[in-house]
């Protein structure tokens, strides 16, 4: 057993015991039921991962993960720069901070499956504070059985992947986001919330473009549909001028003064349809047979709208059934059916909604469709696409899983009232 062995048992006996630090969970004997069988699963994915055997698909993903440590000794590398790979992955940032917890702790490769389990059971307890937000904690229980049991989640989030990482910053910054527009309370919950989006950024350059866009939404959206946009609050006005004012002096001094600023550099300067064109050479060649040749048409306004929405669908609900040949694209197939049913969900629900919780239905909505568009431009492979889609799973499950299971419990009232009826009517006609 290696040093980092310990550690990793010590982080799965304070994983199994964290619900009960949260009042949410302390008062729901359900809910912390359906929370360590969610850990359950993880926790036996990360075990047999590092002690008996690793599947493929574990092996594949984990040897592409930033960084694999699980067998060296590690020093850590004093170099924290923000600096990308020729993909625009901060590895730098992940691979320090991962080795540098293996050089304090010890190197195991349990150790960085729990790491990431622990950011999953983080992400968790988001996931419930934010239901209450939103007036949906009726449906806590189920929600979070769907958000955890996801056969990708269970799977990659249990390894030694950033995609937890980023998961629980995109959630832990959406979070203080939606408390920040209810509670209106910029002063205190608006740095909190660009804080997350902005380490959420330091994961991917997608993810880095994305956090500005986000905390530029969150600083402008209005959560009272009564108001108009003439009437938005002072502070959240000051904050926007602000930020345009920053983001312009960093365009001005990147592009006319020729100044390196880091990741804002990085980020005026980056090529859009380059950047496309090697993550859609990058995930195209991964597995050939799980490619779908739907590449990206910029010579003119119609063909890149039409390849871009192409590709957006396959994005989301490939494989299809007609390309179902074994048992992994069966699964991947019945992951795309259950995001296909509850986007409809929550379209649904958001259609239903009113008030304040429509416009924040609303903005999830717009959270989920920019995120997974985002990445779907840079994939041309189903199995990546199950991978990235983990980062919005999340969404889904907060506003597609309330009403269908409204909608379910309907439809078992009526089916146990009819079978009550029809056994009655019979004992009658008998007696």
């Amino acid at each position: 057993m290696h040093d980092g062995d310990v550690v990793a048992l010590v982080l799965l006996l304070v994983i199994g015991l964290l619900p009960v630090f949260v009042r949410e969970f302390r008062n729901n004997a359900r809910l912390i039921l359906a929370y360590w069988f969610v850990i359950a699963l993880h926790q036996g994915v990360a075990f047999v991962n590092a002690f008996l055997f690793a599947p493929l698909v574990l092996r594949t993903m984990h040897t592409d993960a930033p960084i694999n440590m699980s067998a060296t000794e590690v020093t850590p590398s004093l170099n924290w720069s923000l600096c990308c790979d020729r993909y625009g992955n901060f590895y730098g940032f992940f691979e320090n901070l991962l080795g540098t917890v293996y050089w304090l702790l010890g190197s195991s490769q349990l150790l960085g499956s729990q790491l990431s389990i622990l950011m999953f059971a983080i992400s968790c307890i988001v996931l419930v504070k934010m239901l209450n937000l939103l007036e949906l904690s009726r449906y806590r229980v189920p929600t979070l059985f769907v958000f955890g049991s996801l056969p990708s989640m269970v799977l990659l989030g249990s390894v030694t992947l950033r995609e937890s990482y980023a998961i629980l910053f995109f959630m832990l910054a959406t979070y203080f986001g939606l408390k920040m527009l209810t509670k209106k309370n910029i002063r205190v919950l608006g740095a909190p919330m660009a804080i997350s989006a902005l380490i959420m950024g330091l994961f991917h350059s997608g993810l880095r473009m994305y956090a500005i866009l986000f905390i530029a939404l969150f600083m402008v959206w209005n959560p009272h549909p009564t108001s108009s946009w003439l009437h938005m609050k002072k502070r959240h006005l000051m904050a926007l001028l602000t930020m345009l004012v920053l983001l312009t002096g960093a365009i001005f001094l990147t592009k006319v003064q020729h100044v390196r600023l880091g990741v804002v550099s990085s980020v005026v300067n980056l090529d859009i349809q380059k950047s496309v064109l090697q993550f859609q050479t990058r995930t195209g060649s991964v597995v050939k047979r799980a490619t779908y040749s739907v590449p990206l048409d910029f010579s003119s306004p119609f063909t890149t709208i039409h390849t871009s929405f192409k590709l957006y669908m396959y994005y989301l609900f490939a494989p299809f059934p007609w390309q179902i040949s074994n048992i992994l694209d069966a699964g991947g197939s019945i992951e795309s059916i259950l995001r296909m049913i509850l986007l409809i969900f929550s379209v649904m629900l958001w259609y239903q909604a009113y008030g304040v919780q429509r416009r924040l239905l609303m903005l999830m909505l717009i959270l989920f469709f920019s995120m997974s568009f985002m990445w779907a431009l840079g994939t041309t492979n189903y199995g990546t696409a199950m991978r990235h889609n983990m980062l919005s799973w999340w969404i889904l499950a907060i506003t597609g899983v309330p009403l269908l299971m409204k909608m379910l419990g309907r439809f078992w009232l009526r089916l146990t009232v009819s079978t009550r009826s029809y056994f009655s009517e019979q004992a009658k006609k008998a007696s």
